[in-house]
């Protein structure tokens, strides 16, 4: 049953691989992006087909399960994009406000 899902998996990671591909040649992502991205479903995929893997670097950490290490990794990763997307709309709603308020006064100033 496992290599019907490690089958399924690969075939997702490469649909996505091939989407952030088609992503970065469009202009839509940039080159850390895509580095970031294309190794991230490379080792999804090594650690779907060789669990075993995240056994040994856990336990390089001192960590007792490969599971309970891609889960804490998988928490910062997910909390530092949080993080950056959080920190980019802020900066677009200071940009709109700015914008609208530059509006408003030269509209002002028509009247």
């Amino acid at each position: 049953m496992i290599v019907f899902f490690q089958i399924i998996f690969s075939l997702f990671a490469l649909m996505a691989v091939g989407s952030v591909w088609k992503k970065s040649h469009e202009g839509l992502l940039g080159a850390k992006g895509t580095v970031f991205w294309i190794l991230f479903w490379v080792l999804a995929a090594t650690a779907v087909w060789w669990p075993k893997s995240t056994t040994i670097l856990a336990n390089t950490f001192g960590i007792g399960r490969g599971a309970d290490l891609i889960l804490y990794i998988s928490l910062a990763v997910i909390f530092y994009i949080l993080f950056k997307l959080n920190v980019k709309i802020e900066g677009l709603s200071r940009g709109v406000t700015k914008l609208v308020r530059e509006k408003a006064l030269r509209e002002v100033e028509k009247k």
